[in-house]
């Protein structure tokens, strides 16, 4: 339950993993995008509103020209020097004199009629004052912006606040006065546009970007729309990049979290946790004396019963320990459990024996005859109850065995050669290595009584063994048949299905006072 639960939670993080980055490259994106239009929108509307500044600047920059006029007001010379001005400032239609609020005389001549002035839209108080829509009869035509610097007053082209139209973007100067803009436009958006004024914030409205700029010394704003078919556009290559750069980043997550989850839960990792909680468990193989058929020991067997996974086989178990280098630890695992389990079968039946497979690592660290001594000193089991069992193969792989394995026998330790005759160097062995017993591999026991190319080598190794005054301990024996060939043959142990299937403590006490 715990492993599916964490491998659900794995599963999770790693979609997420694969999704986040993708998600955030999107976002990200649209982010930039929104950031760098907004920009080139409000850049835009700075460049209309420096516009307009500039030409009411200059404006104001030639009336400050007639503050200090020599000619008397409304004079021939001062309308002629209006007239100069006017017709040298492209922008300005015409300016006019003021006294007492009523304009006198103008670059168009003197008035007929001295005509009221209306008051100011915006004042700085210092003199310089601001009419957005001027309507006066010095004007003939539609009401134009005006600028006032003492008591001179510049009209100005309305054209010169007119924005042009770019592409996809619209742009409108407005007085913050009235919210109106300064010239008359004909715009579909110029609602929404002031409202974006008023609220003085860029900001995402129907299928619209909108922009602001306002001006530091005047009265003024100026408003930029752009649509968002402009703004999908632009975010097209930003898109493309950072969603590649997005899927490559979640590749490499989702590559990373499965790289986590086969290491959380590749075999040796769950076979190491399961050996520090003391999930193990140890199996008893009974040996049976061919002559009486009494149980005098059991093969040491561990088993990992694994609530997720069916029974791993002994076989399985030992090989997955080797090859992720658990073996001594295992050992340690199996020899600590059985003493705990039956030791005090052990103290009352000093006959009774249990072997113990070893791995090649046990021999090479020296770790196994210090375990041995650990588990063993004092606790009233003698030593020659411990039996150790190898294979060839944890021979080969361990070059200095005999060394190891002299000490073990002198301390009182019996040595077994497992699956003897499985491998080429077994007789080998017999020369160079301390052994007191063979141990006949399965395989040969099951062609007893069958005609197999392998039959004769029963009789085979047991000469051997004769010769060397070895004895003989049988595996996989399932028949009675085999049972009495292997006893005419003069072997004197046997273990297999015939007699008892590998079992826990409990039932080994129970099949051992029967078979006692």
């Amino acid at each position: 339950m715990r492993r599916r639960a964490f491998t659900m939670l794995l599963t999770v993080a790693a979609l997420f993993a694969g999704l986040l980055p993708v998600a955030a490259a999107l976002y990200f994106s649209w982010t930039y995008t929104l950031r760098v239009e907004t920009l080139h929108l409000d850049t835009l509307a700075q460049q209309a509103l420096g516009r307009v500044e500039q030409v009411l600047h200059e404006a104001q920059s030639e009336l400050e020209r007639l503050t200090d006029v020599p000619q008397p007001p409304c004079s021939a010379a001062h309308i002629e020097r209006l007239k100069q001005i006017a017709y040298n400032t492209p922008f300005v239609r015409g300016i006019a004199y003021a006294e007492n609020g009523n304009i006198r005389c103008s670059s168009m001549g003197e008035l007929p009629l001295s005509a009221p002035l209306p008051a100011a839209d915006w004042n700085d108080g210092k003199g310089r004052r601001l009419w957005f829509r001027l309507s006066h009869p010095l004007v003939n035509s539609r009401p134009s912006v005006a600028i006032g610097q003492g008591a001179h007053i510049a009209l100005v082209h309305a054209s010169h606040f007119e924005v042009p139209a770019v592409t996809d973007t619209r742009l409108v100067v407005l007085s913050s006065t009235d919210w109106l803009p300064l010239a008359q436009v004909e715009e579909p958006l110029l609602t929404s546009m002031i409202d974006t004024a008023i609220s003085g914030r860029e900001h995402i409205q129907g299928d619209r970007l909108y922009a602001v700029a306002q001006s530091a010394a005047l009265p003024i704003v100026a408003v930029g729309a752009q649509s968002r078919a402009r703004l999908l556009a632009a975010w097209t290559e930003p898109l493309v990049m950072t969603t590649l750069l997005g899927a490559m980043v979640s590749a490499l997550l989702v590559w990373a979290v499965r790289r986590f989850a086969n290491q959380v839960f590749s075999p040796a990792t769950v076979l190491l946790s399961a050996i520090r909680r003391g999930e193990l468990r140890v199996a008893y193989h009974p040996q049976i004396r061919l002559s009486d058929g009494r149980c005098v020991g059991a093969e040491l067997l561990v088993r990992w019963p694994d609530q997720n996974e069916p029974v791993m086989s002994t076989d399985d178990l030992v090989h997955l320990a080797e090859h992720s280098g658990f073996e001594h630890e295992i050992t340690a695992r199996v020899l600590r459990a059985a003493i705990s389990e039956i030791g005090d079968l052990l103290q009352r039946r000093p006959e009774l024996t249990v072997s113990l497979n070893v791995a090649s690592h046990d021999l090479e660290s020296g770790g196994l005859a210090e375990l041995l001594s650990d588990v063993l000193d004092g606790n009233g089991i003698r030593r020659s109850q411990i039996e150790l069992e190898l294979t060839e193969r944890n021979l080969i792989q361990a070059g200095s065995a005999g060394v190891v394995l002299a000490r073990l026998r002198e301390a009182g330790h019996k040595v077994l050669l497992d699956d003897f005759g499985t491998g080429y160097s077994s007789l080998s062995y017999l020369h160079d290595l301390p052994v007191d017993a063979l141990k006949i591999d399965r395989a040969f026991v099951g062609t007893i009584g069958v005609d197999s190319l392998h039959a004769p080598l029963v009789p085979h190794i047991a000469e051997i063994a004769r010769s060397r005054k070895l004895q003989m301990v049988a595996e996989g024996v399932e028949t009675e048949q085999q049972a009495d060939y292997l006893r005419e043959q003069g072997v004197q142990i046997a273990q297999g299905f015939l007699y008892a299937r590998p079992m826990d403590a409990d039932e080994f006490r129970r099949f051992l006072a029967i078979r006692s």
